[in-house]
């Protein structure tokens, strides 16, 4: 009996020391504390969609050691077994340090080919610390996902992450580092547009009001006042962090999309341009007329569209309000998902 038990006993304890090798680590550890409940577990769930959807191992990591960046990255990266959740070893790792100021995206072997240096810097320095600045950390980490989502698909679409070598998991320091600049501030950039200016002017059209944003958004514009705004756009963007890459990615997204012509409401008041359903990266534009121009009610967009964790668009609730006449010929799933 004595010996039954003791067998037991050995299996017991060999099974929790294989499940203490094999568990894995976290995908979020807030170490430095600056993250709340809700925003762990958020960061945590969408995350995990990366692998789902891109098979990508994306951990985060908030610190407060004295170590240098880039050997602490590196180290973080092979302890927590970065890519051990993803089939061909894609492993991402931030790591951000609000008592050096310091931010930096720890590239895997598996993805070096989809994020280069170049782009790592980019995304750090035009997506993260803009709202890292405005002491938003939980938002400019989401941010950030969205932009690495957005290139996972653009390089699946284009040749894929290429093979040669996936089996390559760890990282040997590729990734780039910058100053987080965590609540120092940051001042949305807008560009001084002289009053002669064409790209100031009211809109004649909904389209040539979509136009002008596109123009202003490439000339990274963020300014809430432009005269294409309806009053409540123009309320609702008064102090909101909008950041260089976003306005790049709207750009690059609205680039590659095939615009219908303008709907129109029988009063001729409400315009809305829209896209085939089966762009689902470019969802619809809303417009109202003001006088005899017209204005982008992105106000009203932020309160009926949504984007999933595939940066595709959805409808929230029932239906869109007084916008309905522009899809009376489109059904939608159970998700608000055009189809």
């Amino acid at each position: 009996m004595r010996y039954a038990v003791a067998l037991v006993a050995v299996a017991l304890a060999v099974t929790a020391g294989i499940y203490l090798l094999v568990r894995p680590e976290p995908i979020l550890l807030d170490e430095a504390g600056v993250l709340d409940d809700s925003e762990q577990r958020f960061i945590s769930e969408y995350h995990g969609y990366l692998i789902t959807d891109h098979d990508i191992d994306y951990r985060v990591v908030t610190t407060s050691t004295d170590d240098a960046i880039l050997e602490e990255s590196v180290a973080l990266f092979k302890r927590l077994g970065v890519g051990s959740r993803s089939e061909w070893g894609r492993g991402l790792l931030l790591v951000i340090n609000p008592a050096s100021d310091l931010v930096r995206l720890e590239v895997g072997y598996a993805l070096e080919g989809t994020f280069p240096d170049a782009f790592v810097a980019y995304i750090q320095q035009r997506q993260m610390v803009p709202f890292f600045a405005d002491g938003r950390v939980a938002d400019g980490i989401l941010a950030t996902t969205e932009l690495i989502v957005d290139r996972a698909q653009r390089a699946a679409e284009r040749d894929g992450f290429g093979t040669d070598e996936v089996w390559m998991m760890g990282s040997g320091g590729a990734g780039a580092q910058t100053d987080a600049r965590i609540g120092e501030g940051y001042q949305t950039p807008s560009n001084s547009i002289p009053d002669d200016d064409p790209l100031s002017a009211p809109a004649g059209s909904p389209e040539d009001a979509l136009a002008t944003y596109f123009r202003e958004m490439d000339a990274r514009n963020a300014s809430p006042l432009l005269p294409i705004y309806t009053p409540d756009t123009q309320a609702m963007l008064d102090g909101r962090t909008v950041t260089p890459a976003q306005m790049d990615m709207i750009v690059r997204t609205y680039r590659d999309c095939t615009a219908e012509r303008a709907r129109y409401n029988d009063t001729g008041r409400l315009a809305v341009i829209r896209y085939p359903p089966g762009e689902r990266g470019c969802a619809p534009w809303f417009f109202v007329k003001s006088g005899e121009f017209w204005t982008l009610d992105l106000a009203i967009m932020s309160r009926l569209i949504r984007f999933g964790r595939t940066n595709a668009w959805h409808r929230t609730g029932a239906g869109f309000g007084e916008y309905g006449f522009a899809f009376e010929d489109w059904e939608f799933d159970g998700n608000g998902f055009p189809r």
